[in-house]
């Protein structure tokens, strides 16, 4: 019996297909739709980890190392646990991909170009005002916008959401457009123009080929499992730390009105604390 093809935007199966070694032409195929550059060749440098390694939780974050012909070194991550601080991440990963191109002695001059990919599956805060799902970045002047100080830093923001809204069509993403739809849903083939592509049809045949596999799509449910977890935990912790503040900010409050010579009952009213509670504020410091 046929199963169901596994999630592309589970980042397991992102990196199963994109940052596996034997499946070059694939991610070379998807970088190229991004970046717009073309390569010979490209190295994968990321493995892909043990079912032991999933079930001990030691993979943190699964991102793709590559390196192409022409030098330029990519760190390729899928994200679908949304954080507040994802874009100091990224950034994070991009210096450290670039401050690693050489090795120690090595003069400044044979440093590679660092590209570093996220894409997202959810919509990044910071970037709301931005209606198009691609988005690429540079170190520019402030003034002189058009001038970039350095061709070897570039970092390149999708986010999945965005992919379709009105108008975000563009004829230089049309390739990009193609693998983004594959990404979200490999189950459709009716799109004649998806199909033509050859490293798409790759991707797609890798993909049915490690859905049918027990081991393979294990290590895709510890992989969905982990995010879950995490994604509760953190929200779990975003609800604590409201709850915190709040109840922090009604005593700050109840104490003022104790200072003003308000009655106990009327700020028991006010604030919503108990009789004890406001009551220990009489006796702390003024």
């Amino acid at each position: 019996m046929q199963k169901t093809l596994l999630n592309l935007t589970n980042d397991y199966v992102f990196g199963r297909i994109f940052g596996y070694k034997g499946n070059e032409n694939i991610t070379k195929g998807l970088l190229e739709s991004i970046t717009n550059e073309k390569y010979k060749s490209l190295e994968i440098a990321s493995s892909v980890p043990t079912i032991k390694e999933l079930q001990d939780d030691k993979m943190g974050i699964l991102d793709i190392k590559a390196t192409a012909d022409n030098n330029s070194v990519f760190n390729i991550e899928m994200q679908v646990a949304k954080n507040k601080n994802i874009a100091d991440r990224i950034l994070w990963y991009w210096s450290n991909l670039y401050s690693n191109s050489i090795n120690k002695g090595e003069d400044y001059i044979k440093t590679k170009k660092a590209i570093a990919i996220l894409i997202a599956d959810f919509d990044l805060s910071n970037l709301t005002q931005i209606p198009k799902f691609h988005t690429s970045w540079h170190i520019r002047e402030d003034e002189f916008s058009e001038i970039i100080l350095t061709e070897k830093l570039e970092l390149h923001i999708i986010e999945l959401n965005k992919l379709e809204v009105k108008n975000n069509q563009n004829v230089k993403q049309k390739k990009l457009t193609k693998w983004l739809k594959f990404i979200l849903n490999p189950n459709e083939k009716g799109d004649l123009n998806m199909e033509e592509d050859e490293d798409i049809k790759a991707a797609r045949k890798v993909l049915e080929q490690i859905s049918q596999d027990e081991k393979e799509r294990e290590k895709a449910r510890l992989r969905d499992k982990y995010v879950r977890e995490m994604n509760s935990s953190r929200n779990e912790g975003y609800a604590e730390g409201k709850a915190e503040g709040e109840a922090s900010e009604k005593l700050k409050i109840a104490k003022i009105m104790l200072q003003e010579g308000i009655n106990i009952k009327f700020i028991i009213k006010c604030t919503g604390l108990t009789e004890e509670e406001v009551k220990s504020l009489l006796s702390q410091p003024q």
